[in-house]
């Protein structure tokens, strides 16, 4: 098992704020008045994950990253409060409609643990950001609440303090909320279509004719479709500061743009994640949700 510590530099970072929890107004946790959640929390997290090393990859990796990190609820950023979106905006809401900032993120993958990519260059962190228009159901669909998004996002690998820009993803969402039992278990359930561009595509699939062998020729990657990825997110709160958050994740590339390129080696990868999440502080000032 590999310790891949460049995402949680990232992370770290992403949590810079104030220099102290005082300066913030955080004080140890306590009751919740007019069941507003804080503004501000300080958490413990310890999260694990193990799944496919890229997309469509059949050598897969762990990835584990223990760290203090704030959640935050304001009006306009939320930090922290959703396991598959750690950061994200409200930059516009009207009734079941909204128009929010997206992010995501693909961990640093070492080559030579990687079966198709041996002696090539290592894949560094990418990250990833862009608009997204999500909207409602009106009705409730199989006693949750149902969501359509459609999403763009621009993509830079992160080596040290050098970004390299990587290209543009675009994907469709079908996300699906379900209480389970009580106000303190929730089921999510997301589907979602992948598109990309050459630059993008060309991250995980290029093969340079400097790095072509007898099993692996040079490739030069298309943009089109990615996958699909199904995931689902089970939320447990077992008291008011601890929380345990597991999820599998299911990735469906058959029909793929690159196919063809000797660094797609699995149609079906999926993969599993944990995270435990202690509070101990809180802020007096409450979320305005």
């Amino acid at each position: 098992m590999k310790l891949k510590f460049p995402g949680l530099v990232l992370l770290l970072v992403l949590n810079c704020g104030s220099a102290s929890a005082d300066s913030l107004g955080i004080e140890l946790s306590g009751d919740q008045p007019n069941g507003a959640l804080p503004l501000w929390e300080l958490r413990f997290a310890g999260y694990g994950r193990y799944g496919e090393s890229y997309p469509a990859a059949t050598d897969s990796q762990t990835n584990i990253v223990p760290l203090p990190f704030p959640i935050y609820r304001g009006k306009f950023l939320r930090i922290g409060d959703e396991t598959e979106k750690p950061v994200r905006t409200r930059i516009f809401r009207r009734d079941r409609i909204k128009i929010d900032l997206d992010f995501g993120l693909n961990f640093p993958v070492d080559s030579d643990d990687v079966d198709a990519r041996t002696g090539m260059p290592d894949l560094d962190l990418l990250a990833e950001a862009g608009p997204e228009l999500e909207l409602q159901f009106n009705r409730q669909v199989f006693g949750g609440d149902a969501f359509f998004a459609l999403q763009a996002r621009g993509a830079v690998s992160i080596d040290g303090l050098n970004p390299d820009w990587r290209g543009m993803v675009f994907s469709t969402e079908f996300k699906h909320k379900l209480p389970l039992g009580n106000a303190r278990t929730e089921l999510l359930t997301r589907l979602t279509p992948e598109f990309a561009s050459r630059d993008y595509m060309g991250f995980f699939y290029d093969v340079d004719a400097a790095y072509a062998t007898a099993g692996r020729p040079a490739y030069r990657a298309e943009s089109g479709y990615l996958g699909t990825r199904l995931s689902f997110v089970l939320k447990h709160e077992f008291s008011d500061t601890v929380e345990v958050r597991t999820g599998i994740r299911f990735g469906f590339y058959s029909g793929a743009a690159n196919d063809n390129s000797p660094l797609f080696t699995k149609e079906t990868t999926n993969g599993f994640f944990a995270a435990v999440l202690w509070k101990f502080w809180e802020s007096k000032r409450r979320s305005q949700d």
